[in-house]
């Protein structure tokens, strides 16, 4: 619910999982990575993989929706090329939005599998998918067969998926190893607020460990798409810490966050090269003007957690330092006149932030201010703590660690003030993201 504080006294549990080449029953989390056109004459292959590597990732889901262009083979190739020697790894997600063919998926997956870049899990090169529900099971079944995969694809368009998992399983077990939501990541296109919602997670879940199948649950921001005929958005606010509480409760096998560079639908936390992106896209959602890079020590923090088997935001502890934490915002107001996405009723003007804390911490608190007044202060303790502080004005916006004196031990600012005016005709309703240091 907005508004709702989270936190925990618990310990952060020991332990992590290393990735190697192959790897058999450790708790892996992937960054969803959109591969559009690199410039191979930059190093922006390299910054992404070794950012990720930063975070905590153990691999990339290469999302390619045209595998049969050049360019989209060069960047596979140079993300290949810079991962050969790291534990970092890549493997295929096939975006059957973009190319429904899987023959042609599959004889770029081909080109790879054998790379010593590729992840393998069980000692079998991993696959999944964007969509691909509708290519039913027996089309999967020959694929996984034919290439001897570790097949975990995104198989949401068939009708059993939700409505009847145990259904579902029933006619997929044989064809697949284990699913991938993509959808469940998000709360639905509504016009009005909505709570992410992971009881859908857990009921396809449960029918997977009945099944013996794997299940990989998505964690991201929100999304936001002002591009190519169409406009929507989906909350949004604390979705991110949210989603982080249900993985953690829900406890899969996988977590990918979703997105780590899709500037079109405003989930990116890293960079969005400009060269792959188009002009229409870029004046919404770029890692430029609007990083969000600031989310990056909240999900390390996640990540720790996650791979240590912790089932409590409690447990999460900022990694090498006092606090880690973030600040996010649009940076206009549901009042803005101008055009407007699907789903712009969800919005709520608000200040919204995360904090992790040590576990022994105490005597803190988080100040919000927005245009210049103090909106809220809020207690916080070890591990997460977030919130959504109605209130948002037009002007600055700013989060503040503060002690029982009131010291200020450190703070996010936003760079950018809160208008109420449209940009180019249409109000962005992407993030505003700052870390606090």
């Amino acid at each position: 619910m907005y508004g709702k504080i989270n936190s925990a006294l618990a310990l952060l549990l020991a332990g992590s999982a290393f990735i190697t080449q192959s790897v058999v029953e450790s708790k892996l989390v992937f960054a969803h990575y959109m591969v559009g056109s690199v410039d191979p004459q930059t190093t922006h292959a390299q910054q992404d993989i070794d950012g990720a590597i930063n975070v905590g990732f153990d691999a990339f889901a290469l999302n390619v929706g045209n595998p049969g262009a050049d360019w989209a083979k060069s960047t596979v190739q140079q993300l290949f090329d810079y991962a050969s020697d790291k534990s970092f790894k890549l493997f295929f997600s096939f975006d059957f939005y973009g190319n429904g063919d899987i023959n042609q998926h599959q004889a770029l997956f081909s080109q790879f599998k054998d790379h010593p870049a590729h992840l393998k899990y069980n000692d079998l090169p991993v696959v999944s998918s964007y969509s691909g529900g509708n290519l039913g099971p027996d089309t999967w079944r020959n694929f996984k067969s034919t290439n001897n995969v570790y097949l975990i694809p995104n198989p949401e368009a068939d009708g059993n998926y939700y409505n009847n998992p145990a259904g579902f399983f029933q006619s997929w077990g044989d064809a697949i190893d284990g699913v991938f939501s993509w959808e469940t990541a998000w709360p639905e296109t509504s016009e009005r607020p909505l709570n992410v919602s992971s009881e859908r997670d857990a009921a396809v879940k449960s029918a997977a460990d009945a099944a013996g199948k794997a299940y990989v649950m998505g964690l991201s921001s929100l999304q936001y798409k002002h591009c190519c005929g169409d406009s929507w958005y989906r909350g949004g606010e604390t979705n991110l810490p949210e989603r982080m509480e249900q993985i953690l409760s829900v406890s899969p096998e996988f977590t990918e966050v979703i997105t780590w560079n899709d500037a079109g639908e405003s989930h990116y936390i890293g960079p969005c090269w400009a060269e792959g992106l188009t002009e229409e896209i870029l004046q919404y959602g770029n890692s430029d003007t609007m990083p969000h890079d600031g989310w990056q020590p909240l999900i390390a923090s996640f990540i720790d957690a996650f791979k240590a088997g912790a089932t409590d935001v409690g447990a999460m502890k900022p990694r090498g330092g006092n606090f880690a934490g973030a600040l996010w915002y649009r940076g206009v107001l549901t009042s803005c006149n101008g055009d407007k996405p699907r789903g712009s009723g969800a919005a709520v003007d608000a200040v919204n932030y995360a904090v992790v804390l040590p576990a022994d911490s105490n005597g803190l608190s988080v100040r919000v201010s927005s245009g210049g007044q103090v909106l809220a202060t809020h207690p916080v303790h070890g591990g997460l703590n977030y919130n959504s502080v109605v209130g948002m004005t037009t002007g600055a916006q700013k989060i503040e660690l503060i002690d029982g004196s009131g010291q200020v031990i450190a703070s996010a600012n936003g760079a950018v003030d809160v208008t109420n005016e449209p940009t180019n005709g249409f109000c962005n309703y992407n993030y505003y993201v700052a870390g606090l240091q």
